[in-house]
């Protein structure tokens, strides 16, 4: 029995250990469940959960990089280890097959990781087990794995009865192993995993190491993934979406018991400056955290303006899209009236385009001034076959292809032919009046095949990129988003693109989104303000003119 364990879920619930509403979700599902075991077929067997904290004593590490002590866990570590491994169903096994442990950075997380993968190597009951290691790349798995592989050497009875390799732990006795794993491993076909430790899940551009480990565990009784992270920066990779599963499951409105979460945060009404708050979203505040460090990389937050995303999502664990956001995200998705592409026939549309260098991603993109009441805005987007392969670690652009939201031309560059065509088709399915471009990427090809194939040249507008140019449309589309008013049709890659702008403003308050300072791609959102700079310039009208109705059929251009 852990005393501590249990002396820290009582001063969670209880106020005297301060931590978020969210944290605390966990371990007011620990105690509600202790009151509904029986009817749901569980157990809480406190002796097996003693055995995994028992079995840290055996293993040593080396906290401050001198000298190898007994792995003694901190009592929120117990608290958590404590919940997953006790929890057991009718049958005897264990309940969890999932945790995730959401946490910021120096609170010991690979360290704690690799005891967990060590234990579930040698003392989980099964024979033949198999423990990897995962991460992306195996690089990244090896960090990991390595710390594991040390405390087995600095821990004699343990590395008396091992075999230890560079990427490979074995023991004889019970014919199991533990491995790195990663995207790149040769390994990632015949395995069986009983357990894995999986690393920095906020980089995981797609879940398909994880979901390998998932479908090859099918024949385990109770296999565990225990999946450790921070937060990230980047919202449209799967593990954002993957942490609102388990929040919704803490808060019980999805019903998942074979899935453990902890997430250490500071509350959505904190000030991340207020020194206060700190600690909630740090348990090992004064171990391996230290204060002094800790206010020092926040004075150099304040200082720099570029650090404070880091410092936000390293040190509180608070997730946050580009270094300086535009519109925050919850904006963007409210912008979602359930406009189909039904609703959009016969309707007036204006459009713009942004052509990208050859070898990346171009965006066109349709702008409805009034379709139900609603300014409304349809993308299209193009990237050559070896963009995808180049970004395949950063961007699940082959999910949007299969889902047709990206179109792909192959080889290294786009086919301006094929896009040409394309572009065409879709202008010509619509009621486009207009189609605006950036006159310096004339050279891409496009507009000028477009024009040879018959699209009139009275309907394309020649719309500069500049600071004073695109400064009335984005700030009216900042407007259409910020007020709620604006669909755009629930397109991810546009998510994407809107998550990583970054504004560029000069002295007289204009602005526009600035490609360069933008981390990765803007172009949907670019083609989207192009093509209301189009509408503006023709209607003349920077007001909320969006929302009425327009006869254009008299304007001379046409």
């Amino acid at each position: 029995m852990s005393r501590a364990a249990e002396k820290y879920i009582d001063g969670v619930m209880s106020g005297e250990i301060l931590v978020s509403a969210t944290t605390r979700l966990t371990f007011e599902r620990h105690v509600k469940d202790l009151r509904n075991a029986p009817e749901q077929g569980w157990y809480f067997d406190k002796k097996a959960a003693g055995k995994v904290l028992a079995f840290g004593k055996l293993l040593r590490h080396s906290p401050d990089k001198r000298t190898w002590v007994p792995f003694d866990p901190e009592p929120w570590q117990e608290a958590i280890m404590y919940i997953i491994f006790g929890w057991h169903k009718k049958d005897g096994t264990r309940r969890f097959n999932y945790a995730y442990i959401e946490i910021p950075k120096k609170n010991g997380k690979t360290t704690w990781s690799a005891v967990i993968g060590n234990y579930l190597l040698w003392f989980d009951g099964e024979n033949e087990a198999e423990v990897y290691m995962a991460a992306t790349i195996e690089k990244q798995a090896r960090l990991c794995f390595d710390k594991a592989k040390q405390m087995i050497e600095k821990s004699p009875p343990l590395a008396k009865r091992a075999r230890v390799l560079t990427k490979n732990v074995s023991i004889m006795e019970t014919a199991s192993k533990m491995e790195p794993l990663g995207r790149d491993s040769e390994s990632m076909e015949g395995i069986n995993p009983s357990g894995a430790v999986l690393d920095e899940l906020h980089v995981w551009p797609n879940f398909e190491v994880f979901e390998n480990l998932q479908s090859a565990s099918v024949n385990r009784k109770q296999p565990l993934f225990w999946i450790i992270t921070t937060s990230g920066r980047d919202k449209n990779l799967p593990c954002f979406n993957y942490r609102n599963l388990v929040i919704d499951i803490l808060k019980g409105i999805k019903f998942q018991p074979d899935t453990f979460g902890v997430i250490y945060t500071i509350d959505e009404t904190d000030d991340w400056r207020d020194p206060k708050v700190w600690k909630k979203a740090n348990p090992n505040w004064g171990v391996s955290v230290i204060p002094e460090r800790f206010e020092s990389e926040f004075q150099g937050a304040l200082n720099d303006s570029t650090k404070e995303v880091s410092f936000k999502t390293k040190n509180l664990n608070i997730w946050v899209d580009a270094p300086e956001i535009w519109i925050p995200d919850e904006k963007w998705m409210a912008c979602q009236h359930g406009i189909t592409d039904a609703d959009l026939k016969h309707k007036e549309c204006w459009a713009g385009i942004d052509l990208a260098s050859h070898v990346d991603l171009s965006a066109l993109v349709l702008y409805f001034p009034n379709v139900k009441g609603h300014p409304v805005i349809k993308a299209y987007f193009w990237i050559p076959e070896d963009k995808i392969k180049e970004k395949e670690d950063r961007v699940d652009y082959r999910d949007w292809v299969s889902r047709k939201l990206i179109t792909v031309t192959e080889g290294g560059i786009i086919d301006v032919d094929q896009m040409s065509d394309d572009v065409l088709k879709i202008l010509k399915d619509y009621d486009t009046r207009l189609l605006s471009y950036d006159p310096y990427m004339m050279h891409h090809g496009v507009i000028q095949n477009i024009q040879k194939q018959g699209f009139p040249v009275s309907r394309m507008n020649q719309y500069a990129q500049s600071l004073k140019n695109m400064s009335p449309p984005t700030k009216l589309f900042q407007k259409m988003v910020i007020s709620g008013e604006l669909d755009h049709m629930g397109n991810p890659v546009l998510r994407w693109n809107m998550r990583n702008v970054v504004i560029l403003q000069d002295t007289n308050e204009n602005i526009r989104p600035d490609k360069k300072r933008s981390a990765e791609k803007i172009d949907g959102i670019v083609a989207a303000i192009t093509a209301i700079g189009g509408w503006m310039a023709v209607t003349g009208d920077t007001s909320n003119i969006m929302y009425k109705d327009h006869d254009l059929r008299s304007v001379k251009m046409f």
